[in-house]
C-alpha cells in the first residue's frame, strides 16, 4: 500500500509540473461547463420555430459530450508515456521488480478511473445544472437517465481511453509526434456522432461499429432517444459489446506499446 501511495504521488507530481497535462486533467470540468451552462445558452437563442434544427443539434451536442468525455484523458495518457521516450525513463523502469508491464498496468488503471469519474460528473453535472433544458419536442433526454446508466455507460467508455493513450504513445516517437496524432485521433473520436443521422438509425449504424467508443455512445444515445428501431440493440447489449471490443482493443494496445517501448 505504501508503495502504491508513493507511485501515486509521483504520477501526480508528473501530471501537475507539466501544464498542458494538468489542463486535459481538468478537461472534464471544462466539458461540464459547456453542457451546463455554454450549450443550453445557444439552445435558448435559437427560435421555437425551427424544432428539427434544435432536435439535430441537441443530439449532436450531446454525442460530442460524450465523444470527448475520455478522449483528452487519453490525450494526457499518450503525453505521459511519450515523457517516458522522451527522457529515456523507461530503463529504470525496467530494472524495478514490477518492470514496465508492472508500471504499466498501474498507469492504465489509473488514467482508466480517473476518465470513468470525469465521465460521471460530466453526466450527472449536466443533469444537474441544464437536464432541463436539453428537450426535444417537449421530451427531456435526462429524464430516462439514471445515475445507473451513467455509470454502467462511463465504465465501458472510459475502456477507451487507455486503450487509445496506448496506441497513440506506440505509433509516436515522442511528444510532437504525439500532438499531431492527438489531432487526427481527435475527428475521428467525432465520426460515431454521425449516429444522429437518418441514414445511420437502420443496420448502416453498425458501419460505425469499427470504432471502439460507437458501441457505448450508441447505447446512450438509444436511451436518451428511445424509438422502434428493428435493426436497434438493448441499452446493456450496446454496451456489452462496447466492453468486449474496447477490452480486446485495450489489450492489443498494452502489448503494441511493450512491443515497440525502448528499454
Amino acid at each position: 500500500m505504501k508503495k502504491l501511495l508513493g507511485l501515486l504521488k509521483y504520477e501526480a507530481k508528473t501530471i501537475f509540473r507539466d501544464p498542458l497535462n494538468f489542463y486535459m486533467c481538468l478537461f472534464p470540468l471544462i466539458i461540464l461547463v459547456l453542457s451546463g451552462y455554454v450549450f443550453p445558452k445557444i439552445f435558448g437563442s435559437l427560435d421555437l420555430m425551427q424544432e428539427v434544427m434544435l432536435k439535430a443539434a441537441t443530439m449532436l451536442f450531446l454525442i460530442i459530450i460524450l465523444a470527448f468525455s475520455s478522449f483528452f484523458i487519453g490525450a494526457m495518457a499518450t503525453f505521459l508515456l511519450l515523457e517516458h521516450k522522451d527522457e529515456n525513463t523507461l530503463k529504470s523502469i525496467a530494472v524495478t521488480p514490477g518492470g514496465v508491464s508492472g508500471y504499466l498496468k498501474f498507469k492504465m488503471t489509473y488514467i482508466y478511473f480517473m476518465s470513468v469519474i470525469g465521465i460521471i460528473v460530466i453526466l450527472v453535472g449536466t443533469k444537474l445544472i441544464a437536464g432541463d433544458k436539453y428537450v426535444i419536442m417537449g421530451y427531456s433526454l435526462f429524464d430516462r437517465i439514471e445515475l445507473s446508466h451513467m455509470i454502467a455507460f462511463a465504465l465501458v467508455n472510459g475502456l477507451f481511453t487507455p486503450a487509445l493513450g496506448l496506441l497513440q504513445a506506440a505509433v509516436a516517437k515522442n511528444k510532437v509526434e504525439g500532438f499531431a496524432m492527438i489531432k487526427g485521433t481527435g475527428i475521428l473520436a467525432l465520426v460515431p456522432a454521425l449516429m444522429v443521422l437518418q441514414s445511420f438509425q437502420g443496420r448502416l449504424q453498425y458501419l460505425l461499429g469499427v470504432f471502439p467508443n460507437f458501441w457505448a455512445l450508441r447505447g446512450m444515445y438509444v436511451e436518451f432517444m428511445p424509438f422502434e428501431g428493428t435493426a436497434n440493440l438493448s441499452f446493456p447489449l450496446y454496451l456489452l459489446i462496447g466492453a468486449l471490443y474496447n477490452i480486446l482493443v485495450l489489450i492489443l494496445a498494452y502489448r503494441l506499446y511493450l512491443k515497440k517501448a525502448e528499454y
